[in-house]
């Protein structure tokens, strides 16, 4: 994952409600899977190893987010056992074993989030984070984000 990557990640995480988190976890997902296979192909398997297990860190959290309470949200998490159980198997052989089908499923599975995510209507998880505005200023194709309005004497904690 690029540096690029993770301040995306980051600021997508500050700014979105429950709905845009499984989102973004989704998508970290299909970036560490297909890093992983990346480094699989240029013969990296330290790598190789560590996106694998990474991934296999962020589909446990994935997991963890449904309510098993719901029939679907048990259906959901079956085929997320399903993945975790090949992301293992890839980590004990040191082969992508199905992980191209992994990618798959789990962006359909993405894909099936999505709409639900716009009709939620439910303000961003972290409170008392910075506002980002991003536009293009006279800088030659540069996008500059600058925070406004910010009130630091109210951030962090109080001893």
């Amino acid at each position: 994952m690029t540096k690029e990557q993770i301040r995306d990640f980051t600021l997508r995480t500050t700014q979105s409600n429950h709905s845009g988190l499984i989102l973004v976890m989704f998508d970290v997902e299909h970036v560490y899977l297909t890093d992983a296979i990346t480094s699989y192909e240029h013969d990296n398997i330290e790598d190789y190893l560590k996106n694998v297990e990474l991934a296999r860190k962020v589909l446990n959290e994935l997991m963890a987010s449904f309510d098993m309470r719901n029939s679907l949200s048990r259906r959901v998490v079956s085929i997320l056992r399903f993945i975790y159980k090949q992301l293992v198997v890839s980590l004990v052989k040191r082969e992508p074993q199905e992980l191209d089908r992994c990618i798959n499923m789990m962006d359909n599975l993405r894909n099936s989030f999505v709409p639900l995510h716009e009709q939620d209507d439910e303000g961003p998880i972290m409170k008392n984070t910075h506002q980002v505005y991003a536009g293009l200023t006279y800088g030659k194709g540069v996008l500059n984000e600058s925070i406004e309005g910010v009130n630091y004497s109210s951030r962090g904690f109080r001893a």
